[in-house]
């Protein structure tokens, strides 16, 4: 039996990396087992393997700790890391005994890493000048694209349609796929959306969720910031008092690419909503920053206690003023393709920042004129399933 080990970490890289690649093998050679292992991560939802297995292509998923512990199975395996730290596949590659191949920017552990599949041009050269042979690498463009189906494929207009506002310019909240960010976010949005409809009736409010979502801590995030859900075992819809803002699960794609406008948190869904030729704006309210995950070192610093939690909080905004950019598109461009917003923020003053591009239409053309700077190629997934059932054959 052939298995592939695909590693992951936080519900970007499981929707936006696992899934395409998993489905892509899938297609090719659906005799190769796919197992999902998932790698400890502050930024985990804690809804990964659950939602692994819900993946097409994907045989089982278990932890990482669990892949240890187990042991490899019969018959020839292989590892594919696809985010979170290298040194888990390196362990687990010693473990195994098994080839561990690497999607990554950088030419890290290159004495372990049976191949390379790199993401762009830039870090082609990077690893070039490191000395990587070329028989080593894979260029394949930006995996994450693939996550989302093309523009043609989606269906806009079924999708406002069935939910009642196809006269209307669909306004999409995207309250990110981490706890802490949807607890909040949530009724954050919820909020926006009451304040907004009081001024701009022809605009209906959607929220499109991660696939990663509790339900229960959702509910709860609702119910926290004082609105109330209608549905059963999933809520269905937030009822604003003056309006409503349907949630959307499993046409999340189309309810973007209905959109007029998305407010997305950064992550993920930056790129996937760009690709889709959505206008976008990036907010990051910092409000609970102690709350938010932090790499390294500073990622273990608990918040429960008073002392802790201001370091923490000192530390947030000691990167937050660092960093340039922070969503996905600006990062890879090196420029402000999608207006950013990262402050202590309030309903009211990101309704203003909302506000002035619901305004102004000609400004969300020209972001979306914008957009041509980024290479939106897809076919990574197609590179990266070629090389490992190869890789996986090769006598």
């Amino acid at each position: 039996m052939e298995t592939l080990f695909i590693l992951t970490n936080s519900p970007g890289e499981l929707s936006g990396w696992l899934a395409p690649v998993a489905k892509a093998i899938a297609a090719k050679a659906p005799e190769v087992r796919i197992n999902a292992v998932t790698l400890p991560c502050p930024y985990a939802s804690g809804m990964e393997r659950e939602s692994a297995l819900r993946l097409h292509g994907v045989s089982g998923a278990e932890t990482f700790s669990g892949a240890m512990k187990n042991g490899a199975p019969k018959g020839r395996n292989m590892i594919l890391q696809l985010g979170g730290d290298p040194m888990f596949g390196w362990a687990l590659s010693r473990r195994y005994g098994a080839p561990w191949t690497l999607y990554t920017a950088r030419p890290r552990w290159r004495s372990s890493v049976a191949h390379y599949f790199i993401p762009d041009e830039t870090s082609h050269e990077r690893f070039k000048s490191a000395g990587v042979d070329e028989s080593r690498l894979t260029l394949t463009g930006n995996l994450m694209l693939d996550s989302v189906p093309e523009l043609s494929a989606c269906r806009p207009d079924d999708l406002a349609e069935s939910l009642g506002v196809a006269d209307s310019r669909i306004l999409c909240f995207m309250p990110g796929s981490r706890p802490f960010e949807y607890c909040h976010m949530a009724g954050f949005f919820s909020e926006c959306a009451r304040m907004l409809y009081e001024k701009y009736t022809s605009w209906q409010a959607v929220m499109p969720l991660a696939p990663t979502v509790d339900e229960d801590m959702l509910r709860k995030g609702i119910e926290n910031a004082g609105f109330e859900w209608s549905g059963g075992r999933f809520a269905e819809e937030i009822k604003t008092g003056n309006g409503r803002v349907p949630i959307i699960r499993e046409r999340r794609f189309d309810a973007i690419a209905a959109s007029s406008l998305a407010v997305a948190l950064p992550g993920t869904n930056n790129l996937q909503i760009v690709s889709l030729g959505v206008p976008l704006l990036v907010i990051a309210p910092l409000n609970r920053a102690a709350e938010i995950p932090l790499d390294g070192i500073p990622g273990v610093i608990p918040a429960e206690n008073g002392p802790a939690r201001a370091l923490k909080k000192r530390l947030v905004f000691h990167y937050n003023d660092r960093e340039k950019f922070v969503s996905l598109p600006n990062r890879i461009s090196g420029s402000a393709l999608v207006p950013e917003r990262r402050e202590l923020m309030t309903p009211e003053s990101a309704c203003r920042y909302i506000s002035e591009l619901m305004e102004d239409g000609e400004k969300r053309d020209a972001a979306v004129k914008g957009y041509s700077a980024l290479s939106l190629e897809r076919g990574a997934s197609e590179k990266i399933a070629e090389k490992i059932i190869g890789m996986l054959r090769r006598k």
